[in-house]
């Protein structure tokens, strides 16, 4: 078996970053493989249903349920969004565990994906703290 990705994802670098600092072209920097999807992940599960104008309903329920309370159906409901939002919008993945760890001092949710990116044969963990904006 080897470890040479079969497929190759490829994006944008969302931060606008240049390519390269001394190349005069000025181009974009790119995400590829693992972390195009990730960005990919990330954008899906923080963009809220209708916020994207000619795509209402791609998009997660997210910021409904932080304002619930932090307790275990809470918890089973967030991860249900999430498990539902990325087999609908994320078909590059399988996610092979969630785990959702409540931080009650902060009133957010760390919280860590496991999956295995289709044409990648190495596992991937995704981190991200969910929490209410003041």
């Amino acid at each position: 078996m080897t470890t040479t990705p079969v497929r190759i994802y490829k994006d944008i670098d969302l931060s606008f970053s240049r390519l390269n600092l001394a190349d005069a072209t000025g181009d974009i920097a790119k995400r590829v493989d693992v972390n195009a999807v990730k960005q990919s992940i990330k954008n899906l599960l923080l963009t809220q249903k209708g916020e994207r104008l000619f795509q209402p309903q791609v998009g997660s329920d997210l910021y409904a349920l932080l304002f619930e309370p932090m307790d275990f159906i809470t918890i089973e409901a967030l991860k249900a969004v999430i498990i539902n939002c990325l087999a609908n919008y994320e078909p590059r993945i399988v996610v092979e565990s969630l785990v959702m760890d409540p931080n009650y001092d902060e009133n957010s949710y760390v919280i860590t994906l496991n999956f295995y990116t289709i044409g990648v044969y190495a596992p991937a963990t995704f981190n991200f703290t969910l929490k209410r904006l003041r």
